[in-house]
Parts: C-alpha cells; structure tokens; sequence
C-alpha cells in the first residue's frame, strides 16, 4: 500500500528529527538474546579442555582469561545490539557485562594490566593493587577482570594512530619514511609501504617504523589520551621505545574486547552516532575519513593469518575445527590452495574452505607464547545468508595451550621447537574457532528470524 501525502510528510519530518545525528538505539530484547547466545557459545566450545605446555600438557590449571564482544550491525553499520562475557577463574562458567545502550561501553568492570605471575600462581590472584587499575576509579565496580595482553592485534591501534594524522594532513600515505632502528637503517618506504605488511603480515619490522615515527612526530604521547577522549580508556599504547619503536610489554600494552569492537564499529562506520562518551560526546564514523576507512578496510580484509576465530589456513585437518567460515585472501596462496603468511607455509589445500566461504572477515588477529587474539567486521558474501557484526576476543590462550588431537607432538625437552604448533602450524586452540563459528551460526540464524 502506498503512503497518502500526510503519511509520506509524517516519515519524512520523522527522518528529519532523528536526522544523521540520531542517537543510537540498542534493542534490549536483541542484546538480551545476544548475551545469552554468547554465553552459551563461550561456555560449550571448552577452554577448560586445553592442554597447557609450561605443565608438561597437563589440563590448564584454571579457566583462561577469555574477554569476548560482539556488536551486531544492521544492513548500513548502524548497532542494534550488543554483548561482553568475561571468562576468568573468578567467573568459571562466563558472565556477561552490563552494556549502557548509548555509550556502548561499561563502567560495572575493574580491568587491569596483566601480570603472568599473578596468572601462573607466583603472586595471589585477586590482590592487585589499585596502581594495576587500567581505567581509575572502578575500584567498587561488581565485576573484576585481569585484561591479557592483546599481541599484535595492538597494531591496529598504531594504524588508527597514523591514519589519523594522516587525515589531519600531517602526512600522507606516500610520505616517505625512513626508518632508524637506533643506529641501524631499516630503509626507506612511503608510509603505506609500512602500513600494510604491519597489518596483512603482522610484520614486526614494520611495526617498529611506525612507533617511531609516532614517536618523532610527539604522536605516542597523545595516542593513548585520544582514544579515551573517544570513551575507549582501555585502549593503551605505554612504554614503547621512541628509539627502537620496539618494547612491547604486557602490562604496558593493553585493549579489552568491549573497547576493540567499538573501535572495529568505527573502522566499518556508519550513519548517525555510532556511541556517546559518558561526557556526550558524538562519536561517527566521521572521526576518521571515508578513504582512511577504506584504506584501513581493504588492508584488514587482504589480513593474511585466516586462523584464531576461523581456521581455514589448516583447512581439512584432523585436528582443526571449523571456525567463522572466511577465505584465506588469494595473494596468499598457491595454485595448490596451500597458503604461505609472513613467511611460515601452512601446507593444507584451502581451496575447499574457500568456496564454503559465507563471510568476509576484516580482521587482526594477535599471537604469542601466552597470549591469543582476533578481532575485526564480519559481513555476508554476496547470495549468502545475511549478518553483519563486529566482534573481538583477547585470551590469555597463546601457543604454549594446545588441544588433545595434537598433544603427541608436543617436546617438554624442545624450548624453542616442541611447541605442538612448531609442528602442525595449527597455532591456535581450536577451541577459539569453535567459538567463532559457534558466534557466526548465532549471527546468521538472528538475521533469519529478525530477533
């Protein structure tokens, strides 16, 4: 039925009044449903299962430290729900986070820095002192979480940081940049030229260039203080050195789940405000520029490691389950399907995974020995089912914690090669995979019943 003039007239000053400013509206009943889709998915893909290297590969001793956010998105990036459940050993079977609707943020955790002693039982668990807080004045928040080091997900903090100069015409992405690694000379690279391998590869060369030059411009010492600014106050780039752009420390470095998928949201933008900061502040995608966004998008989506919340690198492995069904990006690959990143081969056909493929997952994902990542836009492939949504998980789940099926392979002798992923390239816990698929069914069945 078409509209009568005073009905066509009522939607247009109704779209005037809410007009691109509009403030944003969470659905209660959808972030309900989706606080309880996303416990349920944390608490049945077993991260108490896992096998823990530094034990001789014994069960982990206690729940990981699992910090998970998903914010769904409508067809234009708009959010219309949104949920955060910590897993810790103060919280065993998951808790969700009270979200405010407007901010999309919390105030209910105490987060603060990690420490792998208190982790590991050398210092007690639950008396950290008020100087680890990362956000003051939460100490009589209900919920208390130990943020893990974030690894090189950290990245996309230094490129937000360097595109933002970059739009305020400080640089441009062919400015050439030459890179002293204190006295030693790293060469010379327009600035994208350093970007991208920091994101596709996770190159640590690159990402050493661009902290200095953050450095050298007085850019680091305003980093931290412009993502609070934007109410995201765990964001945190400290200590790194403006001489080597190295010393990337946890408990210096830090992000929470809740924080990165607001600033995904931002990446992906869309129309209206995207969220308020408690002091009112609008924050739209318009804090960075449509072609920074781009620019940022395209690197995310050529992002090369299609591991951690997926698993199609190790595609057809026994031991791999499935995870958010992505391609790994075709510059990667051989015309065998096997997939070579940043130089480590991964000798499994993906082209079978490949042409499951139902989504297009914009993402960074962070590794090391104790700690796990992966965050980033997930959005349909053209004729597959709909779903459109950010989501983020850090862990303290690195590579010394493995899963059963590859347990043999594991050499308590070996420091540097007997990690069971020096051996079968699968360097992630499958059960992290199972989460994101467990994540993507939830997303895509949403979308068909419009809850």
């Amino acid at each position: 039925m078409n509209p009568t003039p005073l009905c066509l007239a009522l939607l247009l000053c109704t779209a005037a009044v809410a007009g691109p400013d509009a403030q944003p509206r969470l659905s209660p009943t959808r972030s309900r449903a989706l606080e309880t889709e996303l416990l349920d998915a944390v608490r049945k893909v077993g991260f108490d299962q896992v096998r823990d290297w530094r034990h001789q590969g014994e069960r982990i001793a206690h729940p990981p430290n699992v910090d998970v956010a998903v914010i769904e998105l409508d067809a234009e990036g708009r959010p219309v729900a949104a949920a955060n459940v910590l897993l810790s050993r103060d919280y065993p079977k998951g808790k969700t986070v009270p979200i405010d609707p407007q901010t999309l943020g919390t105030q209910a955790v105490r987060f603060t820095r990690w420490d792998l002693e208190r982790w590991d039982g050398q210092k007690g668990w639950s008396d950290a002192p008020a100087g680890d807080d990362l956000v003051p004045g939460r100490e009589k928040a209900p919920l208390r979480f130990m943020a893990p080091y974030p690894a090189s997900l950290f990245k996309i903090l230094i490129a937000y940081g360097v595109m933002k100069r970059v739009d305020r015409g400080e640089l441009t992405l062919d400015t050439p940049y030459r890179f002293l690694r204190d006295t030693v000379d790293k060469g010379e690279r327009p600035l994208r030229g350093w970007l991208e391998p920091m994101i596709v590869e996770s190159d640590n060369g690159s990402t050493e260039a661009l902290v200095k030059l953050l450095h050298e411009r007085g850019a680091m010492e305003e980093l931290n203080a412009e993502y609070a600014a934007l109410g995201l106050g765990t964001l945190q780039v400290n200590g790194t050195s403006p001489v080597t752009g190295r010393n990337w420390q946890p408990g210096s470095i830090h992000m929470t789940a809740l924080d990165t998928a607001r600033l995904f949201l931002l990446i992906n933008g869309g129309p209206g405000v995207l969220w308020r900061t408690r002091e009112g502040r609008a924050v739209t995608a318009a804090e960075l520029s449509e072609p920074a966004r781009n620019f940022l998008k395209k690197l995310l989506a050529d992002q090369g490691y299609a591991e951690g919340l997926s698993s199609t690198l190790v595609c057809g492995d026994a031991n791999a389950r499935p995870g958010i069904p992505t391609a790994v990006p075709a510059r990667w690959l051989a015309a065998d399907g096997t997939a070579t990143v940043g130089g480590t081969a991964f000798k499994r056909d993906t082209r079978p995974c490949n042409a499951a493929a139902e989504v297009e997952f914009l993402h960074k994902t962070g590794q090391t020995e104790n700690y796990g990542s992966d965050a980033g836009i997930v959005r349909a492939l053209p004729g597959k089912a709909p779903r459109h949504y950010v989501i983020a998980f850090l862990s303290n789940l690195g590579y010394r914690y493995y899963d059963e099926g590859v347990a043999g392979t594991a050499n308590f002798a070996d420091e540097e090669n007997g990690f069971p992923g020096t051996v079968t390239a699968i360097g992630f816990t499958q059960s992290i995979a199972e989460l994101g698929r467990r994540v993507d069914e939830a997303m895509k069945q949403r979308s068909r019943t419009n809850r």
